[in-house]
């Protein structure tokens, strides 16, 4: 059985694995590798804890603990209840398991499911606890202290190969904490800022103007970004104000507590957020009116200004309700960025208004944003053909289950 000590793995949205790499190296991360769906890196501790806090486009962070072969089921049951649970998690905490399969060509024969591989893992942890504590902790789907992730993978002298991995977060490092309100199919907020990232937006040299701004995820985003100041902020400060607050799961890891040199290298790693975040705020309030949004539904646009104010970026942020066929750019340059409706939404139903609203978009761009850039980001493939523009760069993305498209266009 082999023992992990510094590897970890970063999952992200497809598409934005390349820039989650550039990412992390930045952090401090070694020997980084892109694969589908995020990246493998090594790394010393602190700079995973700074991964979970600060990176802006990783979906969640794992960190590898056990890997090992196995013949069938009840292989997989008796090996686990050697691993060492104790050193892992406490008998006190509730804990998730979570299972699944990678790419498994061959008939499953031994293994019949994920949900059985789960349910064959939850026992022997169950039932190391029963023999070496005289007692068992207890599963909880929800609001686990302690969550593992199993991947079953193809073995090389064994039919499979085990990998079980400690979940760093809790809840998905997409969500911020400044979501309140949400309008339909909102873009996620990793997702977000990758596309400001792979659209090389610079708020030193360029504003943003997102002309549909729905929720305002990414006018937020582009604030966060602006400032230098890390995604985990609201969880911070609020986690700071009451310790018994824990928003990501590794508070609860003996990997953590029981490491006096990493809690001090973590408190660390809060106060440098703390104080980035204050600054940030100060140096976004003295540049007003670089980021702003823009809804014609007054809705819309109620969901923004209260996801704004959570984020405590409403004197940053301006937003304003118009059509955004007709806004026009401010003197300074600026990058025009929107996530249209892609047919689903009921204020603009039939196709018909649909290529309305992508040619509208498109003609005022070509006669009143030149100079400037635009970007698009839709889930409506067919629509993009609609704007009538050449487009420099096209992006295939994914936010969730939908495949989109991030198109840029250089206005001249």
């Amino acid at each position: 059985m082999k023992k992990y000590r510094f590897e970890y793995f970063a999952s992200c949205p497809s598409g934005l694995e390349d820039l989650l790499a550039k990412e992390l190296n930045d952090l401090g991360a070694k020997l980084t590798v892109p694969v589908r769906g995020g990246v493998q890196f090594e790394s010393f501790h602190e700079v995973a804890l700074k991964a979970v806090l600060m990176s802006r486009l990783a979906s969640r962070i794992f960190k590898f603990l056990y890997q090992f072969e196995v013949l069938n089921e009840n292989d997989y049951y008796l090996q686990a209840t050697d691993i060492k649970w104790k050193s892992l998690m406490d008998v006190t905490h509730t804990f998730r398991l979570t299972t699944i399969f990678g790419d498994l060509p061959f008939a499953r024969e031994e293994f019949r499911n994920s949900q059985f591989a789960n349910l064959k893992l939850k026992d022997a942890v169950v039932d190391y606890f029963r023999h070496h504590e005289g007692e068992r902790p207890s599963v909880e789907k929800d609001f686990p202290d302690v969550s593992f992730l199993a991947r079953i993978d193809r073995g090389t002298e064994k039919p499979y190969l085990a990998t079980i991995m400690y979940d760093l977060c809790g809840d998905p490092l997409n969500q911020r904490g400044y979501r309140v309100s949400n309008t339909e199919a909102p873009v996620k907020e990793n997702v977000a800022a990758g596309i400001l990232k792979l659209v090389n937006w610079n708020p030193e040299t360029e504003d943003l103007l997102d002309g549909m701004c729905g929720s305002g995820t990414f006018v937020i985003e582009a604030a966060l970004m602006a400032g230098s100041i890390a995604p985990s902020y609201l969880k911070v400060e609020k986690h700071l104000n009451n310790p018994e607050y824990k928003p990501w799961t590794f508070l609860n890891y003996p990997w953590l507590t029981k490491d006096e040199h990493l809690l001090e290298n973590f408190k660390i790693i809060l106060k440098e957020i703390t104080t980035s975040t204050q600054s940030g705020l100060e140096k976004l309030k003295s540049q007003k009116s670089r980021i702003w949004g823009n809804d014609l539904s007054e809705m819309n646009l109620y969901s923004a200004k209260e996801n704004v104010r959570k984020a405590k970026l409403d004197q940053v942020i301006e937003l304003t309700q118009v059509d955004a066929r007709v806004i026009n750019p401010n003197k300074n340059k600026t990058l025009f960025i929107c996530n249209p409706p892609y047919g689903e939404r009921l204020e603009y139903g039939e196709d018909e208004k649909l290529k309305s609203l992508y040619k509208g978009l498109g003609d005022h761009w070509k006669h009143n944003f030149k100079g400037h850039r635009a970007a698009i980001f839709t889930g409506n493939l067919e629509m993009l053909k609609v704007v009538g523009l050449k487009t420099t760069k096209r992006h295939i993305l994914f936010n969730g289950d939908i495949e989109c498209r991030l198109a840029e266009y250089s206005l001249y």
